[in-house]
Formats: C-alpha cells, structure tokens, sequence
C-alpha cells in the first residue's frame, strides 16, 4: 500500500484539490508501472473530505475517477473512513 497525504492549505480549495487529484494520478501511473500489486490512497482530513468532497465538484471527482481515499480524524489521530474506488460507469 501507498498513500499520499495530502492537507488542502492553500489560497484555493480547487487548486488544492486539482493539485492532490494530478499527483494523485501521476503516482498511479508510476505506481502501475513499477510496483502494479500495491494500492495507491489518498489521505485527507475528515474536515476536508466533508468540506471539499461532499460538495458536487468533490462528488464528481469520486465517482469519475478510481480514487482511494483514507480519511483521518486529525483530533484522535485515527482514520475513520476507508473509501474503495468506485467502479467506473461507461
């Protein structure tokens, strides 16, 4: 398993999430090509996945693409949802 942490801290919530969804997809690819067996995710915050990712741009992003996400709960340092890639629809 891998997973890349991201923390949304910019001037602009959209370029964040363009940012962590671009490296997010490079890693994959890279990933595929070098070591195929392990699973790539995406940490955020739970502040942020509710902030960000339940919004329609955040719900596209998800369903639209095979994104792993791992949320963390940053007050007790524990993960609190495991979200699998969805299936995606042609």
């Amino acid at each position: 398993m891998a997973i890349e942490i991201k923390d949304f801290r910019g001037q602009s919530v959209i370029a964040d999430l363009e940012q962590a969804v671009g490296q997010y997809t490079l890693y994959q690819l890279l990933l595929s090509r070098i070591e195929p067996e392990r699973e790539l995710y995406l940490a955020i915050t739970d502040t942020i996945y509710n902030n960000i990712f339940n919004e329609p741009i955040g719900q596209l992003v998800i369903t639209e693409m095979p994104l792993k996400l791992i949320i963390i709960n940053l007050q007790t340092v524990e993960v609190i949802q495991w979200i699998p890639a969805r299936p995606i629809e042609k």
